[in-house]
């Protein structure tokens, strides 16, 4: 057969096409916690695979590959070591990218694009087409599942909340109100910066009562207080600043419109709201937060993310004005917004 010339733009989407290749051997790294057992230093292969009971040859083809995008490196000796673009799969450093990695390479997140196609031709998720229930209702009776997910929400937070504390001055604030806050970290990061300040977590009743739990054994329930409840019937009232961390994101325009809603019901023409949530920029510019939104096409009903114009369209409806677009050094921005 004759040689075929591979010019450079094949040679680029073949690389965009063969990603998932790259995605699953970052899976099989963190499954195995290989760059855990880098941070001493340099190992072989043959030690790598002792650790973590594996076929030597067939992890050595693992690490070689990803070496030659950069994620670990192999020396003269043939051990492999860390490096930069390897550290984020560590578990405990910060920003550990472990548990997302772990996530990404479930059966749950590959089997649900295997239903993309679906999905381009329905509107609907291919979650829901594949499983047979939407997301949220399959993490219950699966809690592996759920508590990888879990963990890698909570791996991104951290970094995200420090993001959001150190690009906006919550000085002003008296009395926060968290809706779908969840486990309650950004607010607990905030109160840690701002000691004058008082916190509301509002979320539904089987989230809160293991955080009001922990908050009673731990004497943190002085200043913040947990509060049960559906955002789609009604939010806690007496916030001067309302904070929602990606929750708009998981709904359609209707039911997002309904939180804000509610929101703007509960709070005098004096208070704020903050939507903290990944902004789509216009045009053809390169953005994660692109890619995001078809992670959100396959598995969430209703959920998007949306440029700044339509959060401005979304909060008009709701009886607000955004007042300003505040960049964070994570992948979110800060939308504050003000009673019309």
């Amino acid at each position: 057969m004759a040689n075929v010339h591979v010019g450079a733009p094949s040679l680029a989407l073949l690389q965009m096409m063969t990603g998932c290749w790259i995605s699953q051997a970052l899976y099989v790294a963190a499954k195995l916690g290989i760059a855990d057992l880098l941070q001493e230093g340099p190992q072989s292969c043959t030690s790598l695979a002792e650790a973590t009971q594996t076929h030597a040859g067939a992890l050595y083809r693992v690490l070689r590959a990803l070496a030659s995008v950069g994620v670990f490196v192999e020396d003269e000796a043939g051990c492999f070591r860390l490096t930069p673009l390897a550290e984020p799969l560590c578990t405990d450093t910060p920003g550990s990218l472990r548990a997302f990695a772990l996530m990404l390479g479930a059966p749950e997140h590959w089997r649900a694009w295997e239903g993309v196609l679906h999905s381009v031709r329905t509107g609907q998720p291919a979650f829901d087409h594949v499983f047979g229930v939407p997301l949220f209702q399959y993490f219950p009776t699966h809690p592996e599942a759920a508590r990888i997910f879990d963990d890698a929400m909570t791996s991104r937070s951290g970094p995200e909340n420090a993001a959001i504390v150190a690009a906006y001055d919550f000085t002003a604030a008296h009395t926060l109100v968290d809706v779908g806050g969840g486990q309650g970290t950004l607010l607990a990061s905030i109160l840690s910066a701002h000691p004058k300040a008082r916190g509301v977590l509002f979320d539904l009743p089987h989230v809160i009562a293991p955080v009001r739990t922990r908050m009673e054994s731990t004497g943190q329930a002085a200043r913040l207080e947990c509060v049960a409840g559906d955002f789609f019937t009604a939010v806690p009232s007496g916030g001067d600043l309302y904070l929602l961390k990606k929750v708009i994101h998981d709904w359609d325009d209707e039911r997002a419109q309904r939180i804000l809603t509610n929101c703007r019901t509960a709070m005098s023409d004096a208070g704020r709201l903050l939507l903290m949530e990944p902004l789509i920029p216009p045009g053809n510019e390169a953005s994660f937060n692109k890619l995001l939104d078809l992670l959100m096409l396959v598995w969430n009903a209703g959920g998007r993310e949306r440029t700044e114009r339509e959060h401005q369209s979304l909060l008009a409806s709701a009886g607000f004005h955004l007042s300003r677009v505040i960049p964070t050094r994570s992948g979110l921005s800060i939308l504050e917004a003000v009673p019309v």
